[in-house]
């Protein structure tokens, strides 16, 4: 206010009372304008750089469903992992049975030719 209280002065020395009152009101509605046209101005550039909440919404929509897909591709391939797991589990059972059998039998074997032998070197 005190610069106005100046240009007044200024205006008043030059122009006398009544256009210096005149002019003053003109530059204080003219600063009042241009003030109001700066922070119009920085609204507008404001609002095109923050994000809106429509924005935000949007922007959690789209986070929302990519996880979603994620999620899904992660389910699929943890089935898969499960399926080449049991086959595997499967295959190490069979694996195993085979060995057992084929120990088995040999244990077998071992044991029918002890007895023979036993019955032989008992008999004679």
């Amino acid at each position: 206010m005190a610069k106005v209280l100046e240009i007044y002065k200024i205006f008043e020395k030059h122009f006398g009372e009544e256009e210096a009152k005149i002019l003053t009101e003109a530059v204080e509605e003219l600063i009042k304008e241009n003030t109001t046209e700066v922070k119009n101005k920085a609204k507008e550039e404001l609002k095109e750089e923050l994000a809106t909440k429509q924005d935000l919404e949007m922007l959690e929509y789209r986070l929302r469903a990519e996880i979603e897909q994620v999620r899904g591709e992660l389910k699929s391939e943890i089935e898969q992992v499960r399926g080449e797991l049991k086959a595997e589990i499967q295959k190490v059972k069979n694996d195993l049975l085979k060995w057992l059998i084929v120990l088995f039998i040999g244990q077998a074997t071992f044991i029918v030719g002890l007895v023979f032998t036993l019955i032989k070197a008992l008999k004679g």
